[in-house]
């Protein structure tokens, strides 16, 4: 690894992707193998001793063996982040594990289970094998682009334009999370690296997104103080006049019925559009009265502009946080990104979590979220169904699997996620 620096770094395409990603493994590396702050002596800096594993090689033992095997020759286990969907993550107490706590923490599962938590994220639809679509579903009406991840493999980002006929093939063979992910296009995705720096006390904004209340949330139901990893967060870039327009198109060019003229959800934009304009003196007076300004009291004009300016900072902080949404949160090192990879790894260092209390949390914390997300799974799952499905995907398990290795459940019902509120979807 050390002999990439002496390869020229100007390249194009997939060369330069490439080459990045062997440097910022080669950065890895070295942080692991010289830093003094993983050692259980600081004062000492020796070379420690590190394997690059494959997991598909470890795959091929069966789970007794490979416990043992990791348990004899290594300290601590390190992910890279995101692992691919396609592949059977290692998992382990002992050594304990800077990765997925289990197989299940890398499926679409997990996805579904932290915005149930935080009851925020982008309009999802996980849809069973066998599932027929006959029109886009209501909740992705106002998106362009939508991401489709097919179970046990990794997503594919399609336009709307195709993604019926793409949907109801990936169903015939396997059920599939559908979710939405950019207006116009593919939307804006910022990595929020943790452990988290506390910044409770601060407000909201793009260059400190950890004050974010989705990921606030997830640090208060998630351990992120003692494993390492990233935050994906999606800014979608959806606008009302442009929400309006793409339902009518999308309702023409896909056969969706109308929305009847009758139903007051239906009307209920357009009343308040028109009280808005006619009546600015009094939304004028009862915004004051939120803001708790009282003219009379107010010593002069500029007074007034000030609380003004004031609150509508605050006002324009608020809305651009809800434009943010969680996306995914994945567990271990980044090597995708030479700057993202850097700040984990210095995060792993300033926060010490290679010392051994820190350790003994982690493995703790572990086992607490892997009791939490199964039990999250059973509670969306039905149990005579679920039974036949798993029957079915062990018989299709790869050699040298043993029988003791879980299989990553098949949903067996449509679950929504719309709007902070996960539950079946009623087929619209």
């Amino acid at each position: 690894m050390c002999a990439v620096v002496i390869v020229d770094t100007v390249a194009e395409g997939e060369a330069q992707r490439y080459f990045d990603h062997a440097i910022t493994l080669r950065d890895t590396i070295l942080f692991l193998r010289y830093n003094r702050n993983l050692g259980v002596e600081p004062d000492q800096v020796p070379a420690k001793g590190l394997d690059l594993l494959r997991c598909e090689s470890l795959n091929s033992l069966d789970s007794a063996a490979c416990g043992r095997v990791l348990q004899k020759n290594y300290s601590l286990l390190v992910s890279m982040a995101p692992l691919s969907n396609e592949i059977r993550p290692v998992t382990s107490c002992c050594p304990p594990h800077f990765g997925p706590a289990v197989p299940e923490v890398n499926s679409v599962w997990f996805k579904l289970f932290i915005y149930d938590q935080v009851k925020s994220g982008p309009p999802s639809l996980l849809l069973v094998k066998g599932t027929r679509l006959r029109w886009l579903p209501k909740i992705f009406e106002d998106y362009e682009r939508l991401m489709i991840t097919t179970w046990g493999h990794d997503p594919g980002i399609v336009p709307v334009s195709n993604v019926l006929l793409a949907l109801n093939d990936a169903l015939s063979h396997s059920a599939v999370l559908v979710q939405a992910l950019g207006v116009h296009t593919e939307g804006d995705v910022v990595y929020v690296p943790f452990p988290l720096d506390c910044k409770y006390g601060e407000p909201f904004s793009e260059d400190n997104m950890e004050a974010h209340s989705a990921i606030q949330q997830l640090s208060k139901c998630l351990d992120l103080e003692h494993t390492c990893g990233f935050i994906s967060m999606l800014k979608p870039s959806v606008s009302k006049q442009a929400s309006n327009a793409r339902r009518r198109t999308i309702s023409a060019n896909f056969g969706m019925p109308p929305p009847a003229m009758s139903d007051p959800r239906s009307l209920s934009p357009l009343i308040v559009i028109n009280d808005m304009d006619s009546s600015q003196d009094s939304a004028s007076d009862e915004q004051n009265e939120e803001d708790g300004v009282d003219p009379i009291s107010c010593s002069s004009v500029d007074d007034m502009v000030m609380v003004g300016k004031d609150k509508k900072k605050e006002n324009e902080e608020e809305r651009s946080a809800d434009k943010w949404l969680p996306l995914d949160l994945c567990y271990g090192l980044p090597l995708f990104d030479g700057d993202l990879s850097k700040q984990v790894y210095q995060k792993i260092s300033s926060k010490g979590l290679c010392h051994d209390d820190s350790l003994k949390l982690l493995v703790h914390s572990s086992r607490k979220l892997t009791l939490r997300l199964l039990d999250f799974i059973s509670k969306h799952q039905d149990a005579s169904v679920f039974q036949e499905s798993a029957s079915d995907l062990n018989s299709f398990s790869p050699q040298g699997i043993g029988s003791s290795a879980s299989v990553i459940p098949y949903p067996t019902r449509n679950l929504s996620f719309f709007n902070g509120e996960l539950g079946p979807w009623d087929g619209r």
